[in-house]
């Protein structure tokens, strides 16, 4: 029990959102504490020692030891035998690789972002959300595009992006207040981090079906979402176009929403 209390101390400074949630919803196990030293490992820390791990978990090295030793045992996690460091191994590819490839939804939107790509000459991204972040699942670029920071597998919270905007808009309000007492991290000057002013936002984004951010987690990056619905009617993913512009002119935030909508209905008719 003290050592539950103790992650929860650390929430705030050192855990990941997802990681958060778990430690309020479940008890302290070896599957739990396995799975969130492999969730450690990103593409901002491809690799990461024993002291790392312990320090970022706050757990004891002696426990860190013991279960990345049972990683390293099924092919999960790799040493590199120069810096006695460990990276996700071949196991988590595995594993990574069929997720991946057997994802439904990501099969479906693919060529139909790379025809929206071809069509808008933008980024474009297909996102879901995940305990206040979003994940992307897949991305189509045209080949003289500048770049945007978002990557296929790549978290980005969801108070300062389009895509995370109009995800978080379409949660419960206990979801959302929770977001907003895990405090709003500022990543620009135009970053919403005050909850009155998200809320208010993510009232607009139910009302309009669409949402905008204006270089809030990126400077010099603007974005445009709209959710993508099940036949149920159901939010499940995120659409949206990353540019490398300052500001959007509202004729073409609107040309854009209706590129966004027409193939967001595609991916709908295709799932049903």
């Amino acid at each position: 029990m003290l050592e539950s209390a103790y992650i929860c101390d650390l929430d705030h400074r050192n855990l990941p959102r997802w990681c958060v949630w778990l430690a309020q919803q479940e008890p302290l196990s070896s599957v739990y504490n396995a799975i969130r030293i492999l969730r450690e490992f990103t593409l901002e820390d491809k690799e990461l020692g024993i002291t790392e791990l312990s320090q970022r978990l706050g757990l004891a090295k002696s426990t860190i030891f013991r279960l990345v030793n049972t990683l390293n045992g099924n092919n999960l996690v790799e040493k590199n035998m120069y810096t006695h460091k460990y990276h996700l191994g071949i196991g988590a590819f595995e594993l990574g690789f069929a997720a991946y490839h057997g994802n439904e939804l990501r099969l479906i939107a693919y060529p139909l972002l790379n025809k929206l790509m071809n069509t808008v000459r933008e980024a474009v991204h297909l996102g879901v959300y995940d305990h206040g972040e979003v994940v992307f699942l897949c991305k189509r670029v045209p080949d003289n595009h500048k770049g945007t920071v978002s990557k296929i597998g790549k978290r980005i919270p969801s108070h300062c992006t389009a895509s995370g905007k109009v995800l978080l808009a379409h949660q419960s309000d206990q979801e959302i207040n929770r977001i907003i007492q895990l405090g709003l991290e500022r990543y620009t000057q135009k970053t919403i981090s005050d909850g009155g002013v998200l809320t208010e936002q993510l009232r607009d984004v139910r009302k309009n079906g669409y949402a905008i951010g204006m270089a809030e987690y990126n400077e010099g990056v603007c974005s445009i979402a709209v959710p993508v619905v099940n036949d149920n009617g159901r939010v499940i993913a995120a659409i949206s176009l990353a540019m490398t512009k300052s500001y959007l002119y509202p004729v073409q935030i609107q040309n854009y929403v209706k590129d966004l909508k027409t193939y967001s209905r595609l991916i709908t008719e295709r799932l049903t």
